[in-house]
């Protein structure tokens, strides 16, 4: 499929050109033991079954890192062919017109089924009607925790995990252990230094969301916000809960319990435990909420007719059935595809590893994309802000959260002069 898609890619180009491959960049935000050797293998791949496209794969760093790049290569005119923003990413791209549209590329194939794409993770993509991205490497937090510290505690790993907050708060002190000088040497749950999709976890299972219906504020300051950061402060009161940047040492040396963090790093967390270790969805407050994290695949609005139809042909060869299933596979990200869902690939892994499943299943009953602006970035700076001020400064919530959501509201008048 692939290979007769390219060389009707190369038959665009003028006969002296056929001489030479076309050459694409792609920026991949994927490290080491996060899927980078796996993404540059499918590169290699696709390269071997089109010989007429070749692919350089460009480590461009973090997701942060790749932004900056990112907007500098935009603004000098220098833009790969395709880059992989994190979710609250593309938003500025989009706006700026430096990323394209897929919308007719993909009605020109008919081969194409974009139904087969997960609808939850698809929604991540969407900016108005039109569709920006292909999903790759997605992910929903869960929560990770040690079985072991759960049955020392006297409590049943599965029956008595929490799993809504009620649970959770009645079940993370026994889970904790004070010393005669007051100091927690062991505790339930990390609270996050940067709370990022986790505030956006918590605010959506709490009811409320990051953006007024019509889109114009940020509402995250209201009572929903508020019971946030009051659930954190009691468990931060009561030592059941540490205010941490180090959380991944403190779950893997025995001292807390359950740590969220995303799927993505399944397979290394298996790895790293030494003790028995249990995923679990996220617990629910009066709804049930898990963002989609990750990130998506953008075709870039620079380079040749014939670039941006090879770049985007690659785009369709790492996220079909198949490779998406490798990928998901290798690491803890989530297939795209519902068909890669039904590859012996993914059904072995769920057979042998039944923890990979977790991501899908709450993805895909109550999965959502999280805020989409162009400078939400600096919002989650000023949530981040208001978390310290809530748990380290011990200032009122609503304040805190007030005080953030007016720093995201002048940033949004500011940006639509």
């Amino acid at each position: 499929m692939f290979k007769r898609a390219a060389v009707s890619l190369a038959l665009c180009v003028s006969t002296s050109a056929l001489a030479a491959p076309i050459q694409i960049e792609v920026w991949s935000a994927l490290s080491k033991g996060y899927g980078q050797a796996e993404f540059e293998e499918f590169a290699k791949d696709y390269s071997k079954l089109n010989p007429e496209v070749q692919v350089k794969v460009v480590y461009s760093g973090s997701y942060d890192d790749t932004l900056k790049k990112a907007q500098a290569a935009v603004a000098a005119r220098k833009a790969p062919n395709v880059v992989m923003f994190e979710q609250t990413h593309g938003a500025g791209f989009v706006d700026a017109k430096a990323v394209l549209p897929l919308n007719d590329l993909i009605a020109a194939d008919k081969r194409f089924n974009l139904k087969d794409f997960h609808s939850s993770l698809l929604s991540t993509c969407r900016y108005g009607d039109a569709l920006y991205c292909l999903p790759f490497n997605t992910s929903t937090p869960v929560v990770y925790y040690n079985a072991d510290l759960f049955k020392a505690a006297g409590l049943d790993p599965v029956k008595d995990f929490p799993r809504t907050w009620g649970e959770l708060e009645r079940v993370a002190p026994k889970l904790t252990k004070v010393n005669a000088k007051g100091v927690a040497e062991q505790w339930a749950l990390g609270l996050y230094a940067s709370p990022g999709w986790i505030f956006d976890a918590y605010l959506g299972q709490a009811g409320g969301n990051i953006l007024s219906p019509d889109r114009k504020s940020f509402a995250f300051a209201g009572r929903q916000g508020i019971s946030v950061m009051n659930v954190w402060k009691r468990m931060a009161d009561n030592k059941s809960g540490k205010f941490s940047s180090n959380q991944y040492a403190d779950f893997f040396s025995g001292k807390q319990a359950m740590i969220i963090a995303s799927t993505a790093a399944l397979e290394n967390n298996f790895r790293q435990a030494k003790f028995n270790m249990k995923v679990a969805p996220l617990w629910c407050g009066v709804r049930c909420y898990a963002p989609i994290g990750g990130a998506n695949l953008y075709l870039m609005n620079t380079g040749s007719e014939a670039e941006k139809k090879a770049a985007f042909d690659f785009m369709k060869y790492v996220t079909s059935a198949e490779v998406g299933a490798k990928f998901g596979a290798a690491t803890g990200y989530m297939a795209p595809r519902r068909s890669s869902m039904l590859t012996k690939t993914l059904k072995d892994r769920f057979a042998k590893r039944p923890e990979a499943r977790v991501t899908y299943d709450q993805m895909r009953t109550h999965g959502f994309p999280r805020t989409l602006v162009p400078f939400y970035n600096e919002v989650d700076s000023a949530i981040t802000t208001a978390t310290e001020e809530v748990l380290i400064a011990k200032k009122d919530p609503k304040a805190a959260l007030e005080k953030a959501a007016a720093e995201g509201n002048r940033l949004m008048k500011v940006y639509a002069r």
